[in-house]
């Protein structure tokens, strides 16, 4: 997979270096810890629910376990080799399943750069579409568009309704 490896200097800050990697192991506690800052700032609608992180250290483990091929989890790393986002897809359906960045490192590119990592592990596994069905005005920036479905799941006992969004790779 051809995945981009370093800043362009384009977009992003002149000292701000980024790497896109597959996830290891032990990247899991950061990807928590970059979940939990992520939901705290954007994810009100759960109340106080985002005080507490959502999920436990096992939990991020099997994330990065279940992701392996032929699933994929990206992560963004700084000069520091600190994990300042995240991005998981699945082949088998061109599901883009997650995608996080640290509110900390916000407008840097992290994200848009992780979407196309993303993006080319799927047309690379075949697939002509990929659909997200959460962060809607993210995934409508990046060309997403409603197909007409949804999915009802609940989450700590809160009904929610996902809008699926597809677009064309």
């Amino acid at each position: 997979m051809n995945l981009p490896h370093s800043a362009d200097g384009d977009s992003e800050p002149r000292d701000f270096q980024l790497v896109i990697r597959p996830a290891v192991p032990e990247d899991a506690g950061a990807i928590g810890a970059v979940f939990d800052a992520a939901v705290r700032r954007g994810w009100t609608y759960l109340g106080d629910l985002v005080e507490q992180p959502l999920f436990t250290a096992e939990h991020w483990d099997q994330l990065v376990a279940e992701h392996q091929s032929p699933n994929l989890l990206l992560v963004a790393v700084d000069r520091g080799e600190r994990v300042i986002g995240f991005t998981a897809v699945h082949p088998a359906d061109g599901e883009m399943f997650l995608l996080f960045v640290h509110p900390k490192s916000a407008g840097a590119g992290a994200g848009r750069r992780l979407l196309e990592a993303a993006h080319a592990a799927l047309r690379e596994a075949g697939c002509g579409e990929a659909f997200h069905a959460r962060a809607l005005t993210v995934y409508a920036a990046a060309g997403y568009r409603p197909d007409g479905t949804e999915r009802v799941t609940k989450f700590r006992g809160r009904r929610i309704r996902e809008l699926r969004l597809v677009t064309r790779l």
